[in-house]
């Protein structure tokens, strides 16, 4: 049985296209619940898996109906993140780092599984996933040896990328808005999460005698189940189709910029943003990083109200407290010192020392069993959420310098230079991104450049 499931095609087979948005796009693969399963494959069918956009994924033919174009949708691609194999150990390699590597044989191909003993007694030691499995530690002083049937469940981990596939890529690619890079013979590994040795009496009160066959057979069904129209396996654009119309709109939004809807942030009724961070920012609480201590977002509202106040107190750039940083952030997007108000550079500390801050993120945990430190704690975090939400940018780490990336100050003037949308026409597109333009979420930069193009538009 040298093919159990048969589901990795070869580089020359032909993989037809998938729908406009790809099994493997980003915003889905998390959807899949077998991503998160332990999915029984042979080492021979895990070592041949394709890599599509740098995700190991499984591949199987559909059931075409007979009406069906047997041109189309012929593919099945789910992508996969955990295994169960089982085999025989034919080498043990102990590392001084605690890492047990260990070489599993199941007749198809060899593959090298990574695991860590932990002591029973270690604050970090977890118990098995399995019954059975927890049976097997420390058998006679060790969990395996060479010649031992184990069972293991665990994380693939590509070690190289493999060889990429133009003619197989191409035609995944054909009905995608976006290119798949396919590449076959990647090297993989397992890091084991739990190994179960198999003695006889296992076997015997498991399977009767016969678990080798069972997963063998186990292996050859997955196929069967994925083939089916009505399966219980499903990849995330399959469970995208379940969810309804409003949440898959939602997650197939962020990004793609065919899909943002006619109204943007300004008009949008999606939630409470005040209608001041929505024209100074072009953001809304819809897209903010949650922060359990501040759930409401009242600390992170008295924050940015806080820096759109000293922002419009800088009229020009020699009332800047760092001169000579704003002058070089001003010149990242092509505008001149003199030519418009400053972007808001300022510090985190400055911030920290803000008597009215203070007192707002003191309410907020003062019913908390640390409350400084979770002061201290909502303050850090906060930033680094609207760090990561665009909003701001560590300019200087080593002076702890944050740039307040305002629409008025630094998107749109980046923005307006780099497509000549200023009043004098003026294109630098030999400027590279900024890397505080870089952080900003593609969407929200869609919706600016289109909002800016409309008002370009209608005042012509």
């Amino acid at each position: 049985m040298d093919k159990a499931a048969g589901f990795a095609p070869t580089e020359g087979n032909a993989v037809a296209g998938t729908d406009s948005v790809s099994d493997v796009d980003y915003r889905l693969i998390g959807l899949s619940p077998q991503y998160w399963s332990y999915t029984r494959l042979s080492v021979g069918d895990l070592n041949s898996l394709p890599l599509i956009n740098g995700v190991d994924c499984f591949i199987a033919p559909r059931h075409l109906d007979a009406e069906s174009d047997a041109s189309s949708d012929q593919w099945h691609i789910f992508p996969l993140s955990r295994v169960l194999l089982r085999g025989v150990v034919t080498a043990i390699d102990k590392r001084p780092n605690g890492c047990t590597l260990i070489v599993i044989d199941d007749g198809t191909g060899a593959i090298d599984c990574r695991c860590w003993e932990e002591s029973s007694n270690s604050a970090f030691h977890l118990p098995a996933l399995l019954p059975q499995h927890q049976t097997s530690i420390n058998k006679n002083g060790l969990r395996y040896d060479i010649g031992d049937s184990v069972e293991v469940m665990g994380k693939i981990k590509t070690l190289t990328a493999g060889n990429a596939s133009s003619a197989a890529g191409s035609t995944l690619s054909e009905n995608n808005t976006t290119q798949l890079e396919v590449r076959f013979g990647c090297v993989r590994e397992v890091h084991a999460t739990s190994i179960c040795t198999i003695d006889k009496q296992q076997t015997y009160i498991a399977n009767v005698r016969n678990s080798e066959s069972v997963h063998w057979l186990k292996c050859i069904n997955v196929e069967k189940e994925v083939c089916e129209q009505n399966s219980t396996m499903k990849n995330g654009k399959e469970v995208l189709s379940l969810l309804g119309d409003k949440i898959s709109s939602s997650l197939l939004r962020d990004g793609d910029s065919t899909t943002i809807g006619k109204k943007n942030v300004l008009v949008r009724q999606c939630c409470q943003t005040s209608q001041r961070f929505r024209q100074a920012l072009f953001y809304c609480h819809c897209e903010a990083t949650l922060e359990t201590l501040d759930s409401t977002f009242s600390f992170r509202d008295a924050l940015l109200n806080h820096l759109l106040d000293c922002e419009s107190e800088l009229r020009h750039i020699g009332s800047c407290l760092h001169h000579s940083a704003t002058e070089d952030c001003m010149d990242l997007y092509g505008a001149e010192p003199n030519s418009m108000p400053p972007p808001f550079l300022f510090t985190f500390q400055s911030t920290c020392s803000d008597a009215s801050l203070s007192s707002i993120a003191r309410s907020l945990v003062e019913s908390t069993n640390l409350p400084d430190a979770n002061m201290q704690r909502l303050f850090q975090k906060t930033f680094a959420a609207m760090t990561k939400d665009g909003l701001l940018s560590l300019y200087d780490p080593e002076e702890d310098l944050y740039l307040l990336v305002s629409c008025n100050r630094v998107l749109e003037p980046f923005l307006k230079r780099s497509k000549g949308m200023d009043d004098g026409g003026f294109v630098r597109p030999n400027i590279p991104e900024p890397f505080f333009i870089r952080s900003i979420p593609r969407k929200r930069l869609n919706e600016l450049a289109s909002y800016l193009a409309t008002q370009q538009s209608n005042s012509s």
